[in-house]
């Protein structure tokens, strides 16, 4: 970095997966390039990571229309402030992390200031609102892309692209399942992981829905144990104010969700990146969500995929059962959960995993992202 000896850099991440890929990344520019300044708008684990927060963002992420209305005070906050850090701290590159609406829209205010932008993990353009690929076309200097089929497309529509994998691969854990399963009581019987979501609003329209479900599960699957793992941003206390008078046993644990993955011999999960951190370790799953009745009226028809759930997705075909909206109801689910269990369809699920895995490419996404971050200040600033 002979050009720019001590790069500053802004990486902005709205939500609780952003705020993991951005610590992964954070470490890997410092390991590369020591003299790094990290500023960012991100959570806790960014911060952990040496990167100097200027706002905190991921206790407000929202999903869809009406849920982002109720915290449009917040996101205009967060624009001034980030606003402000470009004027001051004049950095050499920003760096956004998925969270499109908001983050396409700070893109070209920092081509405003002529600062270079590096956008890691892509807007979802082949899923819904294609017509971004203009706005990103003006305003993305650089994008790394996290999923094998995005690189085309985004060099087909005239967006500098590379693919680098996917970051989950550097964040995952090696565990000791027999020890979890001890310590989650399962034994030798069933364990069913309950992953409600990662945000607040989410986890409290799922989660009664999830434990509805193991009721029923558990009346056709006596003695079943389950596990709920509450994401860093939920109060675990939420989850275990309604053990006392529950049909079934749960125990609840707090920002452990690999540990639930790894132990469960089968997941109900919110969709998300959470589908394909499970297909890492392996594990079956039945994938559902609830959106605002409002929001999934006006972005139904936005939407272009059959599939939903990014390890479908990624598997190119429904490999693991979706449940949304009206489809997510507690005895669909239940239903499903039982014939996974009992008709023998665990070892073909396992399989169809492991395929998922080899597509999200070699672990060292974060290193071969800190790289291209790095690789685009030099050729921005050899080009001036």
């Amino acid at each position: 970095m002979a050009e720019v000896a001590s790069p500053t850099l802004l990486i902005v991440a709205g939500e609780a997966s952003g705020d993991l890929h951005g610590a992964n990344l954070a470490r890997a520019l410092k390991e590369l390039e020591p003299r790094t300044v990290l500023l960012g708008a991100g959570g806790q684990r960014m911060r952990e990571a040496g990167v100097e927060l200027v706002a905190e963002t991921t206790a407000h992420a929202a999903v869809g229309i009406v849920e982002a209305f109720h915290q449009f005070h917040h996101y205009a906050r967060l624009y001034r402030s980030l606003q402000s850090t470009l004027r001051r701290r004049r950095p050499d590159a920003v760096v956004l992390i998925d969270f499109p609406d908001f983050n396409l829209r700070f893109a070209g205010r920092a081509r405003d200031h002529g600062i270079p932008v590096v956008y890691y993990v892509s807007p979802q353009i082949w899923a819904w609102r294609p017509g971004r690929i203009r706005t990103i076309r003006r305003v993305v200097t650089k994008m790394i892309v996290i999923l094998d089929f995005e690189e085309r497309l985004y060099r087909e529509a005239g967006v500098d692209a590379t693919f680098v994998g996917h970051p989950l691969m550097d964040a995952l854990k090696h565990v000791d399942r027999d020890s979890l399963r001890k310590e989650f009581r399962a034994g030798d019987g069933t364990l069913i992981g309950l992953l409600p979501g990662s945000r607040t609003k989410q986890f409290a329209s799922l989660f009664p829905t999830l434990l509805k479900s193991a009721e029923l599960i558990s009346r056709e699957i006596p003695g079943t144990r389950y596990v709920v793992a509450c994401a860093r941003g939920i109060d675990p206390q939420r989850a275990r104010a309604r053990r006392e008078g529950s049909p079934v046993p749960f125990d609840v644990v707090w920002d452990r969700a690999a540990d639930v993955m790894a132990a469960s011999d089968l997941l109900i999960t919110a969709s998300g990146t959470a589908t394909l951190e499970a297909a890492l370790y392996g594990t079956p799953m039945i994938v559902t969500y609830k959106l605002n009745p409002v929001t999934a009226l006006t972005l139904g028809p936005l939407v272009r995929l059959k599939d939903y759930a990014l390890v479908n997705i990624v598997a190119g075909r429904r490999i693991m059962p979706e449940y949304y909206q009206f489809q997510a109801k507690p005895q669909r689910i239940a239903r499903e959960a039982v014939s996974i269990l009992t008709q023998g369809r665990l070892g073909a699920m396992r399989k169809d995993l492991a395929e998922v895995r080899r597509k999200l490419g070699p672990p060292g996404a974060s290193r071969r992202a800190a790289e291209v971050v790095l690789q685009t200040i030099l050729k921005t600033y050899r080009n001036r």
